[in-house]
């Protein structure tokens, strides 16, 4: 054989020889740790043979080191790294590290008797852009800070993955996640899911939005002299915001204006929750510290229009409009509807009827009704019927609110007033004639006791006379 070959050989045998004592070492003292910063981490080192000693090294550097006594080198985590004592018995030599830093992550290694074991640090971080509270309709980007190499997942705060919408937008390869146009909903915890090979590590991160639930339009219809109340639902407990400033509530914008005019303005501090006020006829109430109750208890048609709260912190504003629409009805004449007259009913609303809503008279019990005319803001309708009238709000089916108005006869009216009379006549009568029996009876008593004293008088004076004649004759006989 060729000397030269037997040489080649000879190398390739001892290079072979020596990949087969290297591949168990470093399959099984290999390992990848993810960590988060400012989180604690464990860099796992278990080898129970061996329960004497370690020694812990970061870039040739002794991190810290257990013969019978600790020893801790001069590293930049040498105060934030430690081993339990306890463990080390089991011969679990897992190092720990605390208040992680970017700058911790690199090769670990850990020699325990005359083996070692090799970690591969990785620390991940999720930053935001703006950082702090964030406002309604702002726009966030989150991005995962850390190697690329990673796999990189998003969920929102309903624990649902994050996909590419128009309202949110993967960048990077998912190591971004921008999301546009915020709403209240979105206040929560986020989770960034970075996964490899042979690690896995879950970040959370909390959104805090501040808004109002519910923002799209909203709208009320109410009857005049109803009661309405608007409610106003925060994202978030006002006093947990320390950066608040105050909120400004209630504007108003009537229907024919294009500005709010400040219908009542007030702070909220810590201090002064929860809120009760009353002003005019409007009453204010915080509830829970995050809901605003305001409350018409008496409509008017001139309340009609846009109710605005409004809530002011350092960086900006966040507001929330209600629209009020009050319905009014009227007739013409007032007075009861006299024979073979007309009554004009008129049925308002404070704006024009929308394209998919209904205005309309109707008699209860009958068959008579009368629609509004398309794009009109009011309905009338010319009848001799008397009864129940209700003119009615129908949007998409729905019945959203109706007044009543009863047409009432002239002749109804004056029946009952004369049989009111008829009534009234017929007492006066009764006690006239009682009156007249009493002053009868009275004056047939009074005839009789005179009669009787003028027969006793009369029965006296006889008796005296007969007396007086007894007594002249026995006078004679005695002379």
């Amino acid at each position: 054989m060729n000397p030269s070959r037997v040489v080649a050989y000879s190398i390739l045998a001892v290079f072979s020889v020596m990949q087969l004592g290297l591949i168990p070492t470093m399959a099984e003292g290999e390992t990848t740790v993810f960590g988060a910063v400012g989180e604690q981490v464990i860099l796992p080192c278990i080898d129970k043979f061996q329960n004497e000693g370690v020694t812990w090294k970061y870039n040739d550097l002794v991190v810290i080191q257990y013969q019978k006594q600790l020893l801790r080198g001069r590293t930049p985590f040498f105060n934030r790294s430690e081993l339990n004592k306890q463990e080390m018995s089991k011969g679990n030599f897992s190092l720990i590290l605390s208040q992680l830093r970017h700058s911790d992550a690199g090769k670990y290694v850990c020699g325990v008797g005359s083996r070692t074991f090799m970690v591969q640090l990785q620390v991940f971080e999720v930053t935001s852009s703006p950082s702090g509270y964030l406002l309604q309709h702002e726009k966030l980007m989150l991005t995962i800070q850390g190697p690329s190499s990673a796999i990189v997942t998003w969920y929102d705060n309903r624990e649902n993955k994050v996909t590419a919408t128009q309202s949110r937008e993967l960048k990077n390869g998912g190591h971004s996640l921008q999301i546009h146009n915020l709403r209240a909903e979105d206040s929560g915890t986020w989770m960034c899911h970075i996964t490899s090979l042979s690690a896995k590590l879950d970040i959370p991160y909390k959104v805090l939005v501040i808004g109002f639930h519910h923002l799209n339009q909203e709208t009320l219809y109410k009857a005049v002299n109803s009661t309405v109340s608007f409610s106003y639902s925060l994202s978030t407990d006002l006093q947990k915001i320390r950066e608040l400033e105050y909120i400004t509530g209630l504007e108003w914008k009537p229907m024919a204006d294009n500005e709010y005019l400040e219908k009542f303005n007030f702070s909220v501090t810590s201090k002064e929750l929860p809120l009760f006020k009353q002003i005019a006829n409007m009453q204010f109430t915080w509830k829970l510290s995050n809901h605003l109750e305001v409350k018409l208890p008496k409509v008017q048609f001139k309340d009609a229009g846009w109710y605005q709260c409004q809530i002011t912190v350092s960086r900006g504003r966040v507001e929330k409009a209600i629209h009020l629409v009050v319905m009014t009805v009227s007739a013409d004449p007032v007075e009861p509807l006299s024979k073979w007259a007309n009554v004009t009913l008129l049925c308002k609303l404070s704006v024009p009827v929308p394209h998919n809503a209904q205005l309309f008279w109707e008699h209860v019990n009958g068959t008579e009704k009368e629609l509004n005319m398309l794009g009109c803001n009011e309905v009338m309708v010319k009848t001799k019927t008397v009864g129940l009238w209700r003119c009615s709000l129908k949007v998409e089916n729905n019945v959203m609110t109706s007044i009543d108005y009863t047409v009432v006869k002239a002749a109804e009216r004056n029946s009952c007033v004369w049989s009111w009379a008829g009534v009234g006549a017929g007492i006066v009568l009764l006690l006239l004639a009682s009156l007249c029996t009493y002053i009868y009876i009275t004056q047939q008593q009074r005839r009789q006791r005179a009669e009787k004293i003028a027969r006793a008088r009369r029965d006296l004076l006889e008796r005296r006379t007969c007396q007086c004649q007894r007594q002249l004759k026995n006078d004679y006989s005695d002379a």
